[in-house]
């Protein structure tokens, strides 16, 4: 009888072996990054604002570049708890990629 190597004839995604696996790493990879952008534009925004000496148009446009910053990490919080809802509502927890049989089958 001939044998069948399974690892060679999986197909992978950019080194996964998973999609599951793929697609939350990509949401945790875009979470973070929107992170940090929030945080530099925040900074970028202070900085403006300490910077622009009394001038009102400066002052205006760090004060655009703040509410954009808290807009933008408004719109992370709710991206990030709308996930976590949609994972609960489709009951996917724990390895999505190995699940365990709660009957011990």
């Amino acid at each position: 009888m001939n044998t069948v190597d399974i690892n060679s004839q999986v197909n992978t995604y950019f080194g996964y072996t998973c999609i599951g696996e793929f697609v939350s790493n990509m949401v945790s990879l875009g979470i973070i990054v929107a992170s940090l952008a929030v945080f530099v534009f925040l900074v970028w925004g202070g900085i403006e604002w300490i910077t622009a000496g009394g001038d009102k148009a400066k002052t205006e446009l760090a004060q655009k570049r703040l509410t954009g910053a808290v807009t933008g990490l408004a719109i992370v919080v709710a991206s990030w708890a709308i996930w976590k809802i949609l994972l609960y509502f489709f009951g996917i927890s724990g390895d999505v990629c190995n699940p365990v049989n709660p009957l011990g089958n």
